[in-house]
């Protein structure tokens, strides 16, 4: 059965899907692997096939069969076991957890104060069994589409519920039921804290990410400047880190005097130990398991091949855990080490130069990556495959050896340390800013959307074609051709779009609104929300704070393929309407900013329109009477009415004819304003109200609504939000006057499709509030 171990790799694969994605594509799917295993005229090979194939659709079954709860939700009182060290940032602690009956749970816990946060960072470790009284909580899905789905993160990791444990006391916890895994893991924790403490500042994160897997150090803007130019890789430990610690080691002790049998044996002990210290990600636990498969095969001359290696620690991952097929960097060491494989022959055959090669294994890389990232990031980089001809020798030749041993030498001789790490951190700058550099190219980065299943199926076809075309020794240009067709379909698609969207996003306390004309006639985006921050203590601060702009607004529109709006309308000042504009500036082209007039009297508006400018953006004031107008729809702005700015009752109300409904947006128009405009437009009609203020009682009178007669009232208001938007006021009012409620807090994001005859209203959440509109 030597080089026939990827069949039953496949058939691993197809038993899985089959239990747990079965669809058309799936079926397609398992009917083109068992042709191909026919093909094979082989009558034993096709029963292994089948025999494992309803192995692994039993498997996965029974998997989908035990992933329940015993709990419900309420209150809890048990003991439970921390299977991992504690994430602790700022005043946030999470975990998870397993209870006494071994379910496991996401802890979460807000420590009280700064002496209780520093005695939870130095008692509580993996392995320690603690009395805790908490509520279980259902995890919310994601309220945006295309958004990270945390319900179902959690429930692939069986995970069914969040523990919110209000007291928390270490006085209440032992070590004593710790497991081996557990020591290893405290060792490694042990090791990070080590390197924050003694390393530069600048070298940490680096040290960190490469000796023990740990990338949280890393600043938001410089891990996106190496995920922008495609070597994000290089942050993590890979598949090639290992192949290189396993040579180094393997050549070492060979010199120091080992005999072979000695370092195979001593190999087999350090690298699961090694897998554990380094977080045990997939790309390590495959290329460790590869690794001890390919020293065996040496050892005992055993007949299979490298791509056997893969193929059998491909089906040795699904076993243990089936789900592991959803989990992004499983697809990816996979994918790209079995593009790999296959190319390498072809790769190596060619009497080229190194560079030449590198080049060539760039490429391979990227194109099978390529799928993978685009339905999952909506984008990839094409700068990628030079940049890894660049990073790949540098990291794997000089930075990832130095870390290694400037790890080492901190308990050797200090001083040496420091001069070395001194020295290191000077070249990490550079490399840092030559990143940052090339991160601001225009064609760094590619946005493709999110694709569907067709566009996911022709990419597929599109990469396989590549490297087909490019094994017989195709120029690239024509190998290309195929996906350069796929690529260029997808931006017709998205270029010309029959259809429009409004897009009332989540962003919880806060507004934001994206409309989308047909065949790209206009992308505005009304208001941008914002995160409200409070003066918290040093200690409480967290690294990884939550950003509206970052975390909501980007994805959303690189998961629509939106690369431009042409009209940024910010309705007034507030920070729940405007705070995430500047995460938008460079980040997305904006042709201009229209603004409420001397609304830049505020600082933070101040500092936006002084950025936006420098940016050469055109920011514009604007108020009643500006209008425009095209094929798909015509837009006036009906308030304010003078330049004198006084927040609230001084927001931009933009009224738009398009999508067969007449919409109106207030801002946070409050009662006065209300007033005004009903003198001013006394036989005005909007078939869709975007309500002010968020449903607050200072808004929304009944007057209003009598004048406009909405069918239609959206309102825009966080969940639990401190302020009880929407008040029980004004929902009795949009009661009685019988419009259809739709809330962003109760239904997630709110979503009207339409074409120039009418469309349909639906949310992220209840699809049964689905309310189809023809002209």
């Amino acid at each position: 059965m030597a080089g026939k171990c990827y069949h039953i790799a496949c058939a691993a694969l197809v038993g899985i899907l089959l239990s747990l994605e079965y669809h058309l594509l799936t079926l397609i799917l398992a009917s083109i692997v068992i042709v191909r295993v026919i093909q094979e005229r082989n009558k034993h090979l096709l029963i292994l096939f089948c025999s494992i194939m309803f192995l692994f659709i039993i498997l996965g079954l029974n998997s989908e069969k035990d992933k329940r709860s015993s709990f419900s939700e309420g209150n809890i009182h048990d003991y439970v076991t921390f299977q991992e060290s504690p994430e602790i940032d700022g005043n946030r602690l999470r975990a998870i957890v397993t209870t006494s009956n071994e379910e496991k749970l996401m802890l979460s816990h807000n420590i009280q104060n700064e002496k209780d946060k520093y005695r939870l960072e130095d008692k509580l470790v993996a392995g320690s069994s603690c009395r805790t009284n908490g509520e279980l909580v259902i995890p919310l899905p994601n309220s945006n589409e295309h958004a990270f789905n945390y319900q179902r993160y959690l429930y692939r990791q069986n995970i069914h519920w969040q523990l919110e444990v209000e007291a928390f006391s270490i006085e209440n916890c032992s070590v004593s039921g710790r497991t081996i895994k557990h020591v290893f893991q405290n060792i490694r924790e042990k090791g990070i804290k080590t390197v924050a403490e003694n390393f530069p500042e600048k070298v940490t994160p680096y040290a960190n990410a490469l000796i023990f897997g740990e990338r949280s150090d890393f600043a938001n803007e410089t891990y996106r400047a190496y995920q922008e130019i495609g070597v994000v890789h290089l942050l993590a430990i890979s598949g090639l880190h290992i192949g290189l610690l396993v040579g180094i080691l393997y050549f070492c002790l060979l010199r120091i005097g080992m005999t072979k049998e000695t370092v195979f044996w001593l190999l087999c002990c350090i690298l699961p130990i090694y897998t554990i210290l380094s977080g045990g990600n997939p790309p390590v636990i495959r290329a460790v398991i590869m690794s001890l498969l390919l020293l065996a095969k040496q050892k005992w001359r055993l007949p299979y091949t490298t791509f056997d290696a893969f193929s059998i620690s491909f089906i040795v991952f699904l076993f243990f855990d089936p789900y592991l097929i959803y989990h992004v960097g499983f697809q990816l060491t996979y994918s790209v080490s079995f593009a790999l494989i296959i190319s390498s022959q072809q790769i190596l055959r060619k009497k080229t130069s190194s560079f030449k090669n590198m080049f060539d294994i760039s490429v391979v890389s990227m194109l099978a990556s390529l799928p993978i990232l685009a339905f999952h990031f909506y984008e990839f980089s094409l700068i990628s495959i030079v940049s890894n001809i660049v990073y790949v020798p540098f990291y794997t030749i000089v930075v990832l050896p130095l870390m290694f041993f400037l790890f080492i030498l901190q308990f050797i001789h200090w001083p040496l340390f420091v001069i070395f790490s001194e020295w290191t951190s000077r070249l990490l700058l550079y490399s840092e800013q030559i990143a940052k550099y090339g991160s601001t190219l225009k064609f760094a980065m590619i946005t493709v959307g999110k694709p569907d299943i067709i566009m996911m199926v022709l990419m597929i076809i599109g990469v396989f074609l590549f490297l087909l075309f490019n094994e017989q020794g195709k120029s690239y240009l024509y190998s290309a051709c195929p996906l350069i067709l796929v690529f260029f379909i997808s931006f017709l698609v998205h270029q010309f779009p029959v259809k429009g969207e409004v897009i009332f996003i989540d962003v919880g306390q806060g507004d934001s609104i994206l409309i989308k004309l047909p065949y790209n006639r206009g992308t505005y985006l009304i208001d941008t929300g914002g995160t409200l921050h409070f003066p918290v203590a040093d200690w409480q601060e967290r690294s990884k704070s939550f950003k509206v702009g970052e975390d909501v607004l980007l994805p959303l529109l690189k998961s629509k393929k939106i690369n431009k709006i042409d009209k940024l309308i910010l309705t007034h000042s507030d920070v729940d309407h405007m705070g995430a504009a500047q995460e938008l500036l460079g980040r997305v082209m904006i042709k201009e900013i229209l603004i409420s007039p001397n609304s830049w009297e505020k600082k933070m508006m101040a500092d936006l329109v002084t950025e936006a400018q420098s940016l050469g953006i055109s920011v514009k004031q604007e108020k009643a009477g500006s209008s425009w107008q095209n094929k798909s729809g015509e837009f006036h702005f009906l308030y304010p009415f003078d330049d004198e700015y006084e927040g609230n009752n001084d927001s931009l109300v933009l009224y738009g004819v398009f999508g067969g409904l007449s919409w109106i947006f207030t801002g946070d128009l409050e009662k006065e304003g209300e007033e005004e405009f009903i003198k001013r437009y006394g036989d005005l009609r909007a078939d869709v109200l975007k309500v002010g203020h968020h449903g607050s009682n200072s808004s929304t009178t009944s007057d209003f609504l009598a004048l406009l007669q909405p069918k239609y009232s959206i309102i825009s208001a966080g969940r639990n939000n401190r302020y009880g938007h929407p008040h029980a006021e004004v929902i009795a009012e949009l009661q009685a006057s019988n419009t259809s409620i739709f809330q962003t807090g109760e239904h997630g994001a709110i979503h009207y499709e339409f074409t120039k005859k009418g469309g349909t209203f639906r949310t992220q959440w209840q699809y049964d509030k689905a309310i189809e509109i023809q002209e």
